[in-house]
C-alpha cells in the first residue's frame, strides 16, 4: 500500500512537473484553452477581459510571464509586442484563418462561430498534440464537445438574427464576422480597420437606411453611439467581444446573443 502510494505520488509530480505552461493573450482563447486542456496543462492570460487589446502595452510582469511560457497563444494583429519573443513559441490564430476570408485587417476571429469551428480549434488542438502527444485524445475529445455547443449556438443565432430587418450600427467592428456569417450589414463609427465613418455622415447615412439595432461595446468609449441613439432616439445595447464576466467560452457567446436578442425584440 505504502509503495503504491509512493507511485502515485511521483506519477502525480511528474505530470504536474513536465505539464504544459500556456499563455493565452486575450480572454477568449483563454476559455477556450482552458476548456481543451483542463488539468492536462497549467493555462495563463495575459490580458484581463476588461482591457482593450488595441492599445496594450506590457509590463514588466507580462514579459516575466510570457517568458516562462512553452506555448503562447495569440490571436495575430493584435500583438505586435510579441515580435520581440521566441517566435517558435508564439501560436498565431490568425494562420489559421484563411487570408482570402480575412477583410479590413479586422482580427475578431473568435467572435465566427464558423472560424471557431472549421479553423480555430482544430489549429489549437493539432498545436497541443504536437506538444503534448499523449493527450492528443483527450483534447480531441473536448474538442468535439465544444464544436457540439457551437452548433446548437450557430442554430440559435439563426433562429435570433433571423428577425433583423435592417442593418447594424456598431461602435467597433469586433462582430463584423459573426454578422456577416448571417448575411447582416453593418456600419462601423471608430477608425481602424481601414474604414471609419465621421458621425455626421453616419447619421445622413442612417435617415437613408433601415437601422435595425445599435451597439457600443464593454472596451470602448461610448461618446458617439450616445449622440446618435439619443438623435435617433433608438436605444443602444452593450456587446462584450472578450468576455468581462464569462467563465467558459460558450458563456462568452450567449451573453451576446441574449444582448442581441433584447435588441431585436426592442427590449
Amino acid at each position: 500500500m505504502k509503495k503504491l502510494s509512493i507511485i502515485l505520488f511521483i506519477s502525480f509530480l511528474v505530470s504536474t512537473i513536465f505539464s504544459l505552461n500556456i499563455v493565452c493573450t486575450i480572454n477568449p482563447y483563454y476559455l477556450l484553452v482552458k476548456e481543451l486542456v483542463a488539468d492536462k496543462a497549467e493555462v495563463s492570460l495575459l490580458l484581463k477581459p476588461g482591457v482593450n487589446p488595441h492599445i496594450y502595452s506590457l509590463k514588466v510582469s507580462d514579459v516575466k510571464l510570457l517568458n516562462s511560457a512553452d506555448l503562447i497563444i495569440a490571436n495575430g494583429y493584435l500583438e505586435p509586442y510579441l515580435d520581440k519573443f521566441n517566435n517558435n513559441n508564439v501560436f498565431y490564430i490568425s494562420n489559421s484563418i484563411p487570408k482570402i476570408l480575412i477583410e479590413h485587417e479586422n482580427p475578431h476571429f473568435w467572435l465566427d462561430p464558423f472560424f471557431v469551428k472549421y479553423y480555430i480549434i482544430p489549429a489549437i488542438v493539432q498545436k497541443l498534440s504536437d506538444l503534448d502527444p499523449a493527450n492528443k485524445n483527450f483534447f480531441e475529445e473536448n474538442a468535439k464537445n465544444i464544436i457540439n455547443e457551437i452548433d446548437k449556438f450557430i442554430f440559435e443565432s439563426f433562429d435570433v438574427l433571423r428577425n433583423i430587418n435592417g442593418k447594424i450600427l456598431v461602435h467597433h467592428p469586433s462582430f463584423y464576422y459573426y454578422f456577416k456569417e448571417f448575411g447582416i450589414e453593418i456600419y462601423w463609427i471608430e477608425e481602424g480597420h481601414n474604414t471609419s465613418t465621421s458621425i455626421k455622415e453616419l447619421l445622413n447615412i442612417i435617415k437613408s437606411q433601415n437601422i435595425a439595432a445599435i451597439f457600443s461595446e464593454i472596451q470602448q468609449p461610448n461618446k458617439e453611439i450616445e449622440i446618435i441613439s439619443k438623435e435617433l432616439g433608438k436605444k443602444y445595447f452593450v456587446l462584450d467581444p472578450l468576455g468581462v464576466d464569462s467563465k467558459t467560452f460558450m458563456e462568452l457567446y450567449y451573453k451576446n446573443l441574449n444582448e442581441i436578442r433584447k435588441a431585436v425584440s426592442n427590449e
